[in-house]
């Protein structure tokens, strides 16, 4: 009978020619192995939670593991991540200019301080319910390395019930993921913008409505071309929009379940996001 809140995320995975800043950024350091596959080809990066160990981890715990990039300017074109779904609720990534933390894991809840006290963090991949990765369109990548201000990464690991795993199963795991990087500049530069708000529901109400918006106010025009919507159990439909000629016209981005998995989805349409727009989402 308590009163509730509900939680809803709306990512947007956007590209556009020219650099671009996002909203959130976080850290953590990780045990990290590289695969080269020879000049002008792809580099695996993975990127593998330290066990933790029975008793390691709490109900509802966050820890973090983060590690050096190699000092070059690269390309995540694809994200691969390697999770048990009874072990992990969400996997976050995240880049920071510079270290955020020299232990091996740490407790991270607050996603705000993730590279560290007054320091920015770029969200690079969101995984979830047993999702698959993600493989960014021909000529796209994200961008990484000295030049554009990410040189650690950030692995976040949300542990939603470990004491409903056996210790068996929770000290064989080791939660990772493989990014598949390239060094050749690519065309189109992607990014992630989050939309994000967090309501009180009154105790015995049926059904409840959150809306949110913000003006795009990015120098240079963005296309959302896949979408991913985010909320515990409590959600269930969420939809995103662009929103242009002042409430007049609404462009529909995507609509999903969050209790599906929760994957990058193609956008429904094919929309580009100019400066002084809005992006909505309910």
């Amino acid at each position: 009978n308590s009163e509730k809140f509900l939680c809803v995320h709306v990512v947007l995975y956007c590209v556009s020619r020219c650099p671009m800043m996002f909203l959130w950024r976080l850290l953590f350091v990780c045990v990290a192995v590289w695969e080269s596959h020879g000049a002008g080809q792809r580099e695996l990066l993975t990127i593998t939670m330290p066990e933790v160990g029975a008793g390691g981890v709490k109900h509802d715990d966050y820890r973090c593991h983060s590690v050096q990039l190699q000092p070059v300017d690269s390309y995540i074109v694809q994200f691969e991540p390697r999770v048990n779904p009874r072990v992990a609720h969400h996997m976050l990534l995240f880049g920071c200019q510079d270290q955020p933390n020299t232990r091996q894991s740490w407790s991270c809840k607050n996603s705000g301080l993730i590279c560290g006290f007054g320091k920015k963090s770029q969200i690079l991949f969101a995984w979830a319910l047993n999702a698959s990765g993600l493989h960014l369109p021909d000529k796209v990548g994200m961008e990484i390395g000295p030049s554009h201000g990410i040189n650690y990464a950030v692995l976040q690991i949300h542990y939603g019930h470990p004491e409903a795993v056996s210790p068996d199963e929770l000290m064989g795991e080791h939660e990772a993921l493989v990014l598949h990087l390239t060094r050749e500049k690519q065309p189109f530069i992607a990014g992630i913008y989050l939309l994000g708000s967090t309501s009180a529901i009154t105790a015995g109400k049926e059904a409840a409505h959150v809306d949110i918006a913000c003006p795009f106010g990015g120098p240079n025009p963005i296309q959302p071309f896949a979408f991913r919507t985010h909320a515990h159990s409590l959600g269930q439909v969420i939809v995103g929009y662009v929103v242009k000629n002042g409430n007049k016209d609404w462009e529909l981005i995507g609509s999903r379940s969050p209790q599906d998995a929760q994957a990058f989805y193609l956008a429904a349409n094919s929309v580009t996001v100019n400066p002084g727009d809005w992006l909505v989402g309910s």
